[in-house]
């Protein structure tokens, strides 16, 4: 019988409590990878890492990517082709690492098309808004909706006069100055 084969895809998913810039660090520093290839590792969508691979490869692949705080799924291969399937219980050194184990024994899903929970009630509020228009038409921008600044006032000048000054002549081409 043939020995089983794994395909290890990684989706961007972190170890509880690990930091994210720490394990992005990590796994750019083990792969060798620049940060174009971060980018594409980090997009959410599940990135083929190692096709095909033996049982002893997939747990020192999901070792080293348990080490630098991401989660890495391994995809058992059959005659059929890729099925995705739970990876295999991570080893005692990797538990470790990840956290205190949640009890699911509690936890359901909701029904296909039911809601987790109820929207809360709305509060309508009974306001006039009946002083309110729209502006027609496309050629206008809220600047239009601004009121008009505010008129600056003109100071008072009615007690200011004028008065003439008398005519000298310059003395030895130099000017007077009153």
């Amino acid at each position: 019988m043939a020995e089983r084969r794994y395909d290890l895809s990684y989706r961007g998913l972190l170890s509880p409590g690990a930091d994210p810039e720490e394990a992005r660090r990590r796994l750019g520093a083990i792969f060798k990878l620049n940060e174009a290839g971060l980018g594409r590792l980090f997009t959410g969508k599940p990135v083929i890492v190692k096709r095909d691979v033996d049982a002893e490869t997939a747990a020192q692949f999901e070792r080293l990517f348990a080490q630098a705080g991401a989660e890495l799924t391994v995809i058992p291969l059959d005659d059929r082709g890729p099925s995705p399937v739970p990876a295999p219980a991570p080893s005692v050194e990797v538990t470790a690492h990840r956290g205190p184990a949640i009890d699911t024994s509690r936890l359901s899903l909701a029904p296909l098309g039911g809601v987790l929970e109820e929207p809360p009630p709305t509060v309508s509020l009974n306001l006039d808004l009946s002083y309110l228009t729209l502006v027609e038409g496309d050629d206008w921008t809220l600047e239009d909706c601004e009121p008009p600044p505010t008129p600056i006032p003109l100071p008072d000048l009615s007690y200011l006069t004028l008065v003439p000054l008398p005519d000298v002549a310059p003395q030895s081409g130099r000017a007077r100055f009153l």
